[in-house]
Parts: C-alpha cells; structure tokens; sequence
C-alpha cells in the first residue's frame, strides 16, 4: 500500500497551521554559541532553527520532505534532502544536533541515534522534543497521527534514554513539561 506523504503535502502550510512554542526555552536548553553547527534533523520548514539564526551562521536542516526544506530554504537556511538513519555528513560534524517533534516519525529510531551520534562532534549536544506519551495531550497525539496514516511511535523518554547506551556520553537528562519531553543528552569531549 503507497504510503501518503504528509509533510510535502503540509510544506508550504507548515508554519502557519503549527507555531513553535517554548523557543526561549529550547534556545537555552541548546546553549548553541556563534562558531559552532547545528543540525536540525526533521526540521523540515526550519521553524526551529529559525530561532537560531541570529547566533550562529552555520545552521543545516535535514529532512526527506522537499516542499518543507523548501520554506526552511526561503528562510535562508541551509538545507538537505536526508532521512535520519542515513545522515549525509562526515562523523564529529556538528557541536549541536536537535530533533524537535520529529523522533516518533523515524522508522527507525536506534539506526536514528545511532548516526546521530556519529555526526555529533565530542563535547557536542543532542536535544530531542517530543510528545509525553504519559499525558493526555500526548497520547491524543498519538492516535491522531494513527488515525491519519502515519508511522508515528511515540517513545517514553525513560527508553529514549535506555537507546543511548553510547560509550562517551558524559551526561544524560530529561525534562517534562505536561505534553512535552526534552532529552538531552552531552557527548563527553
């Protein structure tokens, strides 16, 4: 059966039909400073890392949809047509990696870390947003996105964290906030 394409479908829309909350928030959870990369994997229309613009100028977006990496590109972001278990770039490639309500649509979501970590440079940070399965919202989300077809599996932070057994990571944490989770995770340098 062909799968429906969602998000090349939302791209031009994206933005307009979902607005970034806590972006002061995740700015400091990040802490990105100005010579160091970020990668948005799943980024799609760059509503994330448009909020990192202003403090570094080496800021990727990688996401398999087209027409969204086409918003994120008119926002003057640099973008590339990537899944995330197959990730484009050189290992110890960027100081930041987010994945912002983006990590339960992966098919794959050990193979996802698993290059995560390669591309994250020693010393770098990983930070994952995510719906809390545990609450309402979260669990709304989940049989709403059953309900359209799509291959959503929202994962407790608790086995997100568990997928991390990686031998250099230096420090792990999550924080929930009602319908969201944060996992950050440190890369020891």
């Amino acid at each position: 059966m062909a799968k429906f394409d969602h998000f090349n479908l939302l791209g031009p829309f994206y933005d307009w039909i979902f607005s970034l909350r806590n972006s002061s928030k995740l700015v400091k959870m990040v802490d990105l400073f100005p010579q160091q990369a970020l990668l948005d994997i799943g980024g799609g229309t760059g509503r994330v890392s448009e909020n990192f613009s202003g403090i570094s100028s080496s800021i990727f977006v990688a996401d398999p949809a087209i027409k969204m990496l086409r918003e994120a590109h008119k926002k003057g972001l640099m973008v590339i047509i990537a899944n995330s278990e197959a990730l484009p770039f050189r290992p110890a490639s960027f100081e930041r990696v987010i994945m912002i309500d983006a990590f339960h649509h992966v098919a794959q979501h050990q193979l996802t870390l698993d290059e995560i970590w390669r591309v994250l440079k020693p010393g770098g940070r990983l930070v994952i947003e995510e719906p809390n399965i545990r609450n309402i919202f979260g669990k709304l989300i989940a049989i709403g996105e059953k309900i359209l077809l799509m291959r959503s599996k929202i994962i407790a932070p608790e086995e997100i964290i568990s997928m991390c057994a990686f031998q250099d990571v230096e420090n792990i944490r999550f924080v929930i906030k009602s319908a969201l989770v944060w996992v950050m995770i440190d890369k020891r340098a």
